[in-house]
C-alpha cells in the first residue's frame, strides 16, 4: 500500500523506487569514513545503500513527480 498525505487540494503519494548504491566517499566528500560508516555501512565496493522513493504530487488536474 502506498503512503499518501492530503495537503489542502493536493495529494502527496510516496512511490516505491527501490534501492540504489553510491560510492560512500563520493556521497560524503571530505567527511572521514570512520564517522559516516557507523550509520551507513559499506559493501565490498565501498558503496552505501540509498532509498530512491519519489513523491508524486497531484492537484488541480496536474501531476508532478519529485
Amino acid at each position: 500500500m502506498l503512503e499518501q498525505l492530503k495537503v489542502g487540494e493536493y495529494t502527496l503519494t510516496w512511490l516505491d523506487g527501490g534501492v540504489t548504491y553510491l560510492d560512500g566517499g563520493a556521497m560524503f566528500g571530505v567527511v572521514p569514513k570512520p564517522l559516516w560508516s557507523k550509520k551507513y555501512p559499506v559493501n565490498d565496493k565501498n558503496q552505501i545503500e540509498l532509498r530512491t522513493d519519489p513523491i508524486l504530487i497531484q492537484g488541480k488536474s496536474k501531476k508532478y513527480s519529485y
